[in-house]
């Protein structure tokens, strides 16, 4: 496992040193999950988009796919109209 210290810049662009982006194959526009941990550390997960995509396929398969994704809106907006009220507790 490769360890390294990096910093952020003003913009919180976080700079992953050459030696494992070359290890772990990453390239300009490779997607990362970030994750926030209890304490202080982060998690950044490199995402196969096509990956994710294929599992979730078969995750959903035979599923209302355009009702899960109606749900999820309605959700979403609903969300956001407690957030901006006030009222959206996490």
């Amino acid at each position: 496992m490769a360890e390294a210290v990096t910093t952020i810049d003003k913009a919180g662009r976080v700079v992953i040193p050459k030696e494992i982006r070359e290890k772990m194959s990453l390239k300009e526009n490779s997607i990362l999950l970030v994750v926030e941990t209890d304490g202080d550390a982060l998690i950044l997960k490199k995402l196969d988009i096509h990956q994710v995509a294929e599992r979730l396929r078969g995750e959903l398969k035979g599923k209302d796919l355009d009702g899960i994704a109606r749900k999820v809106e309605v959700q979403s907006n609903e969300r956001v109209r407690k957030e901006r009220r006030g009222t959206f507790r996490r």
